[in-house]
């Protein structure tokens, strides 16, 4: 009696929960579209990503860890300007747990070994990890930050979500760091062509600066970025090719009388911050990039107040016939760069229509014969 009551029961269970509807599973594509929809409201989109990751909460919060390479450790500004991120990721449930690099080969190891979910590097740097990115330094082919601020909007649209993928890590913001230019110990030198057969101190982890000395016929010193600083403002060498704020960090307060800053930037100088694939899912790298985009005047305005702290005397001007012959050794250097697998040619087409977008008159831009 006993086992026939249980088997009743078992049965009517089963009927029971046979009948009830299926409870309904999160529609992941809706979601998806949420997520990825800068023209919804923030607050829309930051619900959806809850729901699209719950499994990566921790409680209320995605923690993650961040490296960033500053030169001057935590007392630097691009740290600085990381902290300030900080407060604002928490607002879509990401905490970040910062730690500083000044040695970015420390960075790099760290990042590729998994101690770090994400690294904040050089884009000479980053190009290791993203071609595409990575060729906003190619030589010439991002004039100034007019022409910068356009492709960071094209960066940081959905569409372009696919392109920030590759290897197994994603590209999750860019900001401005100013720009690459060539600087001279000689008091009366204004040109990249006197730089020929003189000693020239070079960052070896950039190509595109190694490819121009070489192409100056320069002799050529390669090593870390901040011994080549520190050889120029020694005078150990003649000249130098640097990002504005190696130098504004190293040498701007220790060069000789007489040294100066070929006012013509040679190629773009970017930091960008590039994350393990699987550490940071598509809607979460979208959100980034756009707050990357969102905060792009800020960055600019550090370097701007780094640039004036400059001494204005270290400017020196090129001649406007010399202007020319340098955009057009430029031109053919990141045209040969792109034939060589060095830089990405969607990226080269890209920042080429921009540049035609904003000056079309320029000679580049002509209809050819």
């Amino acid at each position: 009696m006993n086992l026939l009551f249980s088997f009743r029961l078992l049965l009517s269970s089963c009927l029971l929960f046979c009948c009830l509807p299926a409870l309904a599973a999160p529609d992941t594509g809706k979601l998806t579209m949420t997520v990825m929809s800068p023209n919804l409201p923030l607050e829309k989109r930051i619900r959806a990503l809850r729901t699209l990751y719950a499994d990566q909460f921790d409680g209320d919060k995605i923690i993650r860890s961040f490296c960033v390479w500053d030169m001057l450790g935590r007392a630097g500004p691009v740290y600085a300007a990381v902290d300030d991120q900080r407060f604002r990721s928490l607002h879509y449930g990401l905490q970040l747990n910062l730690r500083a690099y000044q040695d970015e080969d420390e960075l790099v190891r760290a990042l590729q070994q998994g101690e770090c979910d994400a690294a904040l590097m050089s884009g000479s740097r980053a190009l290791a990890f993203n071609r595409f990115t990575g060729t906003l330094e190619a030589p010439g082919a991002v004039p100034d930050i007019r022409h910068l601020q356009v492709l960071m909007q094209v960066i940081a649209s959905p569409e372009m979500a696919g392109r920030m993928e590759s290897g197994g890590y994603v590209v999750l913001g860019v900001a401005s760091l100013g720009e690459h230019y060539a600087y001279t110990t000689d008091p009366q030198e204004n040109s990249l062509r006197g730089l020929r057969g003189k000693t020239l101190a070079v960052p070896a982890e950039n190509p595109a600066l190694l490819a121009l000395a070489a192409a100056l016929q320069a002799q050529v010193i390669p090593g870390p970025r901040m011994g080549v600083v520190n050889r120029f403002a020694r005078a150990e060498v003649d000249a130098m090719l640097a990002p504005l704020v190696a130098f504004h960090v190293a040498g701007s307060g220790q060069i000789r009388s007489g040294s100066a800053i070929l006012n013509y930037p040679l190629a773009q100088s970017t930091i960008q911050l590039i994350g393990r694939q699987e550490r940071f899912p598509t809607g979460l790298a979208q959100i980034l990039r756009e707050d990357f985009l969102f905060r792009f005047s800020h960055y600019v305005r550090r370097v701007e107040r780094e640039r004036k702290n400059i001494a204005p005397e270290l400017w020196r001007e090129m001649p406007a016939a010399e202007k020319t012959a340098v955009a057009g050794r430029l031109r053919s250097l990141r045209r040969q760069l792109g034939d060589e697998g060095v830089y990405d040619s969607g990226m080269l087409s890209l920042e080429g229509k921009v540049r035609c977008r904003i000056t079309p008159q320029a000679e580049e831009c002509q209809p050819e014969g």
